[in-house]
This record gives C-alpha cells, sequence and structure tokens, in this order.
C-alpha cells in the first residue's frame, strides 16, 4: 500500500468504502466538463475503483491511482502516476470543486513527481489534458511541466471534437527546481 502525506493531505490507495464518496465526487458537472459520456457516467465511478483497487495489487506494479483525502478524512479527489513505458510515466489528477484553490491538487501532484523520479526511477513524465482545461495547464506548468504538444481535433465527445494538450517534464528539469 502506499501511502504520502503533508499534514492537512494524504494520498493513499483506494479502498471500497470511498465508492460513495467518489461517485458523488465524479457526479459534478463541472467535474464532467472535460469528461466523455461514458466516462461521466455513474456506474464508471465503480468501474474505476474496481480498477484502481485491482491495480494496487498488481505485482510489479506499474499503476498508481491514489485517492486525495483531507485531514476530516473526506475524499478530495483523485490522482495517478502510470508507468507507459521503460523511463516514461504519465500523471493526472482531478479534485472535487469545494477544494478548488486550497494547494491539494498542487501538493498531489508534486508528490506523484518525486514518488515517479526518485522512487520509481522514472526519467520523463507527461500529462495530457483538453486544451480547454486551463486549470489543469495551469497546474502542471506550476510544478514545472511544459507544454510538449498539442494534438488538434484529437478527441470527440459530447458531439463535438476536442483538441489535448501534452505537457512533460524530465527528470533533470525537475531536480534543477527541486535541489
Amino acid at each position: 500500500m502506499i501511502s504520502l502525506a503533508s499534514k492537512e493531505i494524504l494520498l493513499r490507495d483506494f479502498r471500497w468504502n470511498d465508492l460513495l464518496q467518489y461517485q458523488t465526487l465524479r457526479s459534478d458537472p463541472k467535474l464532467q466538463r472535460f469528461y466523455s459520456e461514458e466516462d461521466s457516467a455513474p456506474e464508471k465511478a465503480k468501474e474505476l475503483l474496481g480498477m484502481f483497487i485491482s491495480q494496487s495489487r498488481e505485482t510489479p506494479r506499474t499503476k498508481y491511482q491514489l485517492a486525495i483525502v483531507a485531514g476530516s478524512g473526506d475524499l478530495m479527489g483523485s490522482c495517478g502516476i502510470r508507468i507507459e513505458s521503460l523511463g516514461h510515466a504519465s500523471i493526472g489528477c482531478e479534485l472535487g470543486r469545494q477544494w478548488h484553490g486550497t494547494g491539494a491538487a498542487r501538493f498531489a501532484t508534486n508528490a506523484l513527481l518525486e514518488f515517479g523520479f526518485v522512487e520509481l526511477g522514472i526519467q520523463r513524465i507527461i500529462a495530457e489534458t483538453i486544451s480547454e482545461n486551463k486549470a489543469a495547464i495551469k497546474l502542471c506548468k506550476s510544478v514545472g511541466m511544459k507544454i510538449e504538444s498539442e494534438c488538434i481535433n484529437d478527441r470527440r465527445f459530447k458531439g463535438r471534437t476536442w483538441t489535448t494538450t501534452i505537457l512533460a517534464i524530465s527528470r533533470d528539469e525537475w531536480r534543477i527546481n527541486h535541489t
């Protein structure tokens, strides 16, 4: 089991008793803005939670989707790092609206970067987001990631096409900012 903590925020593996709070978090229309209809469906939260729990038991482990938990015990969101290939990983974060602006997403993202570069030995980490998700792009930039590319109209959902932005940071770039 994984656990990364600060005074007020804990990142830990998901548990089945997180289901109700996770379903509530994912049902927020604001959170769903950049998700497809399939990914926004109520049953998707249960499916994802089961997948996250299964991934936490894999050996060797290559996917770490963690619950972001407040000091009160409330589920704030989810963040993850996934090894995509040797030396390369991707990260992502989703946070409930009531915790926007609290620093929780930045703490989680910084913790994932440190875990990936130091504990997992990753050389390069990327994040991919819908280009209109300005908050996600701002978060990635705030931890030192840089826009690497845009994929024009590469996704289609909610009756329209979407462009995605890919941001990245290397271990050497991260070390410069963290030494």
